[in-house]
């Protein structure tokens, strides 16, 4: 056979391997638009379990890098499969999805149930005294609390935990459904005989819900603040509970585990602890 016969059967070859090996490094069709449908998990709500890790896989298999806001979802960069025991409770998080190869991105929502607080100023003299709880991140939503708190199935907040620290014990005045009476925790001498202006005090609060978590044993740490006058709150303060920026604080310092006080606010793109400010006088 003469060479120039065999020109068109060597470029033909060429031809094919090149498509395959696009095909092989393509599974998922680089340069094609992904469909955001099919970024979902098994369920929009997720709870704790105490008897045993949970996580929570997207129901699709995509190649591509998962984040999530705010910080606090354990989530894995490259499969999406959310640790749920390992993330912060009582948030909805916005899940964002970037296929390999698009500069195009989907997105979807989860939230791992249980409680939040929600940063606020306080002011006692004008009557503002209670600090209640949101469930699953729906503000009004009723906390799954029977009127009957002899129940065995009965809401537990500020609960026996592995620190042997109660709140209470500390003078912060809180009832069966998660709300703190900030006029009582400040008369039990929480922030001193004298209630010491601009006082920062860093807690844990323990409880347990019977919802689907069963009663896990759930905690969300919470910064107190105390302040004469509205005037005395810090600039930087105000801005923080105005942008809702939540953060979150891991360092536990102190003679209690999960007692310390900090005279600082939040770094940016944490979600926790929410800040309770509380002030005795408007001015």
């Amino acid at each position: 056979m003469r060479a120039s016969d065999l020109l068109p059967k060597l470029f033909f070859l060429i031809l094919s391997f090149s498509f395959l090996s696009c095909v092989e490094d393509d599974p998922n069709g680089i340069g094609e638009p992904f469909d955001c449908e099919l970024l979902a998990y098994p369920d929009t709500i997720f709870y704790i379990d105490a008897t045993q890790n949970v996580l929570v896989s997207p129901i699709s298999n995509a190649n591509g890098s998962f984040s999530a806001i705010p910080d606090g979802l354990a989530i894995d960069p490259t499969t999406g499969t959310i640790d749920v025991n390992s993330s912060e409770t009582g948030l909805k998080y916005k899940i964002t999805f970037t296929p390999e190869g698009s500069a195009s991105s989907c997105e979807t929502f989860v939230t791992i149930g249980g409680v939040n607080y929600l940063d606020g100023i306080y002011v006692l003299d004008q009557n503002q005294t209670l600090a209640g709880p949101i469930y699953n991140g729906v503000p009004g939503l009723p906390l799954p609390c029977p009127d009957d708190n002899s129940s065995d199935n009965s809401c537990d907040f500020d609960t026996d935990n592995p620190t042997g620290q109660l709140l209470e014990d500390l003078g912060f005045e809180i009832s069966s459904k998660g709300v703190f009476d900030l006029l009582e925790t400040v008369e039990n001498e929480t922030f001193g005989v004298i209630p010491v202006n601009g006082e920062v005090l860093d807690v844990e609060l323990y409880y347990e819900l019977p919802d689907l978590s069963g009663l896990a044993l759930n905690k969300i740490p919470l910064r107190f603040f105390y302040f004469e006058t509205v005037a005395d709150i810090p600039q930087s303060l105000l801005d923080d509970i105005e942008e809702k920026n939540d953060l979150i604080n891991e360092r536990r310092d102190g003679n209690w585990v999960n007692f310390r006080q900090l005279n600082e606010t939040r770094p940016a793109g944490k979600p926790r602890p929410p800040f309770i400010v509380i002030v005795a006088r408007l001015q």
